[in-house]
């Protein structure tokens, strides 16, 4: 069974641009992923234009991974690795709207990077929190 998330970052006009990631979403996977590896808002935007994802990994490419032949550690994405179509990264106009998205797909947990930090939160109960390795143990 998939731990959903979403993984978004604020944007330089508050708007939020954000992709789905299917598996393994609880914070002592994904979370320590994003904090240990995507503190940079350049990282992070690469990231956003993967789009969907199936699972995150500490990388965002090598040479021969493929859908049906992923290399550990490499993040594995609907597009780029299955072909899929319409799985590009969306643009949230505040984060209301990017929590009530969440709220009403199922994803599990949501994570956020502003203001050179990442934030998180259980879909469906409640506020966001700072994103620490103590959450992520």
């Amino acid at each position: 069974m998939a731990t959903r998330s979403n993984i978004g970052i604020v944007n330089q006009d508050g708007s939020i641009t954000g992709i789905y990631c299917h598996y393994d979403g609880y914070t002592e996977y994904v979370g320590k992923i994003l904090l240990n590896h995507y503190n940079d808002v350049g990282i992070i935007n690469k990231l956003m234009e993967l789009g969907d994802l199936s699972s995150l990994g500490e990388h965002l490419y090598a040479a021969g991974h493929t859908w049906s032949a992923p290399i550990e550690g490499v993040c594995v994405a609907y597009g780029r690795d299955r072909g899929e179509k319409g799985v590009e990264s969306r643009v949230f106009k505040s984060i209301e709207q990017y929590n009530r998205n969440a709220d009403n797909s199922g994803v599990n947990y949501q994570y956020l990077f502003e203001d050179g930090m990442w934030m998180y939160r259980k879909t469906h109960k409640g506020d966001w929190e700072r994103l620490t390795p103590e959450v992520c143990k």
